[in-house]
C-alpha cells in the first residue's frame, strides 16, 4: 500500500530537508516532518495553511499528509479549492463512479491542481479518505461582494462580519488594491462567507459521523488561519472541543535567517519556504512603427 502511495507522491519524494524550515512556535524548536506528524496525529483538526503559489510548501504538505495517513487511520480531507455545489463530484470520483477526466471536466479545480492539489486528492482516492469540498462557489461569493447580494442554498446557514482582529488585518491586506474603499465591506462580507462556508462544512461532516472521530485536514490559504482567525476561529465556534493545530507558510528569502519571531503568534508551526523569484519584467514595448512602415506591413501580399 505504502509503496503504491510513494508512486503518487512524485513532488513530495524530491523535498530534502535543507529546502525548508518546520519551526514549533511556541518553544523555537526545530522539527523534522515525521516530528510534525507525530505531534499532529493526536489532534482532531489540522489547519495547513498555505502560500498558494508555492511549490515547495506544497510538496511538503503532500508529504505531511502522507505520513499523518500511516499514523491515523481515519482521516478528512477539507479544502478551500473546490467548491461547494461540486461535493458530488467529488464522492463521484473518490469511489469510482467517474474517471479523472470526467471529475476534472467537472470539478473546475484550479489552474495548479495537477502540480499541487492532485496528490492530496489521490492520497484519499487510494486510501478511500473523504473530501470536502469546502469553498463557497465563485458566483455565489462575488454575488456577496456586489450590491446585489445572494441568495443560495451553497450559502453558509449562518454567517457574521464582525468588527474584529480579522477585519483589520483584511482592511490592511486590501490597502494595495486600488478602488476597493467602496466595496471593501461587502468584499469583508464575502471572505467571512467563505470563512464561515468551509467551518460548517466540517461542522456538518463530524455531525453526520458521530460515530467517527476521524482527523480532519483543512487546507486553505494562511490568511484563513492565521491567528486563529477566520476559517479557524469559525470552526472553534462550531465545535469547541476539537483540538485544533495550525499551520502558516512563510516565504522568506533566505532559509537560514527565518524570521521565527516575526511569524510565532499567527499558528502553532511555521513551515518556512524559499520566496519564490520575481517573475521577469516584461520586454519594452517596441517603437511606434512610421506611417510608411504600417501601411507596408500591413499591405496584402502581391
Amino acid at each position: 500500500m505504502f509503496f503504491a502511495l510513494a508512486l503518487l507522491f512524485p513532488h513530495a519524494e524530491t523535498v530534502s530537508p535543507p529546502a525548508y524550515r518546520l519551526v514549533q512556535s511556541r518553544t523555537g524548536k526545530e522539527l523534522t516532518l515525521p516530528q510534525l506528524a507525530d505531534d499532529l496525529a493526536g489532534k482532531d483538526i489540522v489547519f495547513f495553511g498555505e502560500q498558494h503559489d508555492n511549490l515547495v510548501g506544497h510538496q511538503v504538505y503532500a508529504e505531511l499528509a502522507k505520513l499523518l495517513s500511516e499514523r491515523r487511520s481515519d482521516i478528512v480531507i477539507s479544502m478551500e479549492m473546490f467548491e461547494r455545489d461540486i461535493q458530488g463530484v467529488m464522492n463521484d470520483y473518490l469511489r469510482g463512479r467517474i474517471d479523472e477526466a470526467a471529475f476534472l471536466q467537472h470539478s473546475r479545480p484550479w489552474k495548479n491542481y495537477a502540480r499541487d492539489y492532485r496528490p492530496l486528492v489521490e492520497l484519499a482516492r487510494v486510501r478511500k479518505f473523504d473530501v470536502i469540498a469546502g469553498n463557497l462557489p465563485r458566483p455565489v461569493a462575488m454575488r456577496v461582494a456586489s450590491k446585489e447580494g445572494s441568495s443560495s442554498p451553497f450559502l453558509p446557514r449562518r454567517t457574521t462580519a464582525p468588527a474584529d482582529r480579522y477585519r483589520e488585518l483584511f482592511e490592511d491586506t486590501m490597502k494595495g488594491h486600488p478602488g476597493m474603499e467602496g466595496a471593501l465591506e461587502r468584499m469583508y462580507q464575502a471572505q467571512c462567507a467563505k470563512d464561515d462556508a468551509m467551518a460548517e462544512g466540517i461542522d456538518d461532516y463530524l455531525n453526520s459521523n458521530p460515530h467517527r472521530q476521524p482527523l480532519v485536514i483543512h487546507c486553505n490559504g494562511s490568511f484563513h488561519s492565521d491567528y486563529g482567525l477566520g476559517t479557524a476561529m469559525r470552526v472553534a465556534q462550531r465545535v469547541p472541543l476539537a483540538q485544533q493545530a495550525i499551520i502558516t507558510m512563510a516565504a522568506v528569502p533566505d532559509l537560514t535567517k527565518p524570521d521565527v519571531e516575526g511569524n510565532r503568534k499567527k499558528a502553532h508551526y511555521i513551515l518556512f519556504v524559499p520566496k519564490p523569484p520575481a517573475p521577469p519584467k516584461p520586454a519594452p514595448a517596441p517603437p511606434p512603427k512610421s506611417k510608411a512602415a504600417a501601411e507596408k506591413s500591413t499591405s496584402t501580399p502581391k
